[in-house]
Order: C-alpha cells, then sequence, then structure tokens
C-alpha cells in the first residue's frame, strides 16, 4: 500500500512530537511490538462478548454508548474533552477534568481515536501502552507498559484560524473552478461540494459501515491526471469504513447509498492538509493545501 493510500485514510501518520507528552510512533522495535501483541490479547479478552469500535492498526477499542452527529477531529482542530483516565488493568484513577488543546498536542491514542470518533460522542477508550506512555510511563501514577482506559465526552472540535482561513479560501477556489466547468454541484455547509453522477437505491453507509467500493484521486488543478486508482472490500481491515477516511469522504460517502458514484471536490483542510503527501516508492505527491477530486463507486455494504 503506498503512502497516499494509507493517508488518504485518518490514521496520523506525519512524524509529530505528541502530549502530554508522548513521542512513540508505530511498533518497529521488535520489544515494541511484542509487549503490542500482549496488550491487545489483554484487551481482547477482557471485551470477549462485547462489540467495541476498533482500529485493527492501532489495537484501540471504542465503547459508545453515545453517538454524536458532528465531524471527528483533526489533526490541527481544539478538541473540548471531559475525560476521566485510568489504567485498564487494575482502573485505578491518574487523571480527571476537562481539556481543550489541539489534537496533535495529546498522546497518539487520543488523535488515532477521536479522529474516529464523532463529535457528541460519549465513550470508553482502551489504548494500548504503545500509543500512551510507552515503556517509560508518566510519573508514579502511569507505570511503564500501562493500557490506558478513558471516559471520554467529546464536546466538541473547533478549526484553527488558519484552518477556517484556509476552508474559506479552499471552496471560493472549489467554486469558481465549478462555475468554469459548467458544473453543476451540491454544496455541502462544510465546504465539500459534489455530484451524483448515478443515484443508487441501496442503502447508506454510518460512519463505521465495512464497504465495498472503488474511487480515484485527482488534483483539481490537474484533473486530467489520475494520480491514485483504487478498490475496496469490507475485508481490507484497515481501511473500508467511512470514518478511516479523510473527512471529505467521511462526509461525502455518507451522503451515497449503494450503488451510486459521485464526484467529490474537497477542500484541502479536508483532505492531505497543510502537510500534504508523497510517496517514496513512486513519487507521486499531493502538495500541501491541494483541493482534491475523488470519483467514488459505492458497490455494497457489508
Amino acid at each position: 500500500m503506498n503512502v497516499i493510500t494509507r493517508r488518504l485514510a485518518t490514521g496520523l501518520c506525519a512524524g509529530v512530537c505528541f502530549i502530554l507528552f508522548s513521542c512513540n510512533d508505530d511498533p518497529d522495535v521488535p520489544d515494541d511490538l511484542a509487549r503490542w501483541y500482549q496488550e491487545v490479547a489483554i484487551i481482547d479478552g477482557a471485551l470477549a462478548g462485547t462489540q467495541p469500535v476498533k482500529d485493527p492498526e492501532s489495537g484501540i477499542n471504542m465503547i459508545i454508548t453515545k453517538l454524536g452527529t458532528g465531524l471527528p477531529a483533526q489533526k490541527y482542530n481544539v478538541v473540548d474533552i471531559d475525560y476521566v483516565g485510568r489504567r485498564f488493568e487494575d482502573k485505578v484513577v491518574f487523571d480527571q477534568g476537562n481539556t481543550k488543546l489541539e489534537l496533535s498536542k495529546y498522546i497518539v491514542g487520543w488523535q488515532i481515536a477521536l479522529s474516529k470518533l464523532p463529535q457528541g460522542s460519549e465513550a470508553k477508550l482502551i489504548i494500548p501502552s504503545l500509543y500512551g506512555y510507552g515503556s517509560i510511563g508518566s510519573g508514579s501514577a502511569i507505570p511503564g507498559n500501562t493500557i490506558l482506559e478513558f471516559d471520554v465526552k467529546f464536546n466538541k472540535a473547533t478549526l484553527s484560524s488558519t484552518e477556517a482561513q484556509r476552508l474559506g479560501s479552499d471552496t471560493v477556489a472549489i467554486d469558481n473552478y465549478l462555475t468554469g466547468k459548467s458544473i453543476n454541484a451540491i454544496k455541502d455547509s462544510t465546504g465539500l461540494r459534489y455530484v451524483i453522477t448515478t443515484p443508487g437505491s441501496g442503502p447508506t453507509p454510518t460512519w463505521y459501515s465495512r464497504l465495498t467500493m472503488k474511487y480515484n484521486i485527482k488534483l483539481l488543478s490537474d484533473d486530467t491526471k489520475t494520480l491514485v486508482a483504487l478498490e475496496r472490500q469490507p475485508s481490507d481491515t484497515y481501511y473500508s469504513r467511512p470514518v478511516d477516511y479523510i473527512q471529505g469522504l467521511v462526509i461525502g460517502l455518507q451522503k451515497l447509498s449503494v450503488g451510486s458514484k459521485a464526484v467529490f471536490y474537497i477542500p484541502s483542510g479536508y483532505a492531505f492538509g497543510p502537510d500534504g503527501v508523497t510517496d517514496p516508492n513512486t513519487g507521486i505527491s499531493i502538495p500541501a493545501n491541494s483541493n482534491i477530486i475523488v470519483e467514488v463507486e459505492l458497490i455494497n455494504i457489508q
């Protein structure tokens, strides 16, 4: 799977230093990987018989007690969260309160979970130590290799002023493009624009539906060149649910019914944002702050 394909999903792949205050990355070190497998087995055993929403790539589980209707958070959004933090295995509380920080400032586990949890939701997050405080821990309250558990109330995610300004200018650019091409697109309040070229007659996906679909990506600035063309199946563990993708598709897929074909015109903030992405193997690149076009065929819902 190339980097652009992976980055179409919401996984936080850019290398940044994370919160309060952790700098773990993916489990590449053998000892970290072995510990991660152990912890995933512990979590899976404890949750046997339940139906949490799981992020297979990280092993993070979300037990959702109230499902919100707002968009999940993005990397540079400021999130407003009420929380209680516990050690998963002995349920000792180590912290609680309210926090309002940019999502990128938190532990990786929060970054991943809150990018897949709609605003307004209430949930229990269970996070392997690799995506929390790792083998180092955090003071005496959180020893190394501690699985974390958080009860969270996701109150709100707010665009930064930079994001809001960029969204405004991107929306204007997309509308000008559509006018110049005489394309009559539906204007969503989020800034997404879309055309349903073939209406479907089947069910509509929810946040966590597993889909069969085809899609391709183009730059708005060069709509003659397809950068990526793929088909997804429900068996694609990491990337078959709407919530696993960039926010433009999180929004767009829930507007389609099975059998639909559509074209989404996605502002850069709902695509690859100010970081952009380049695949080192192919050299294919989506520059920073690029508006994109994604053509989608929704084939089936598992």
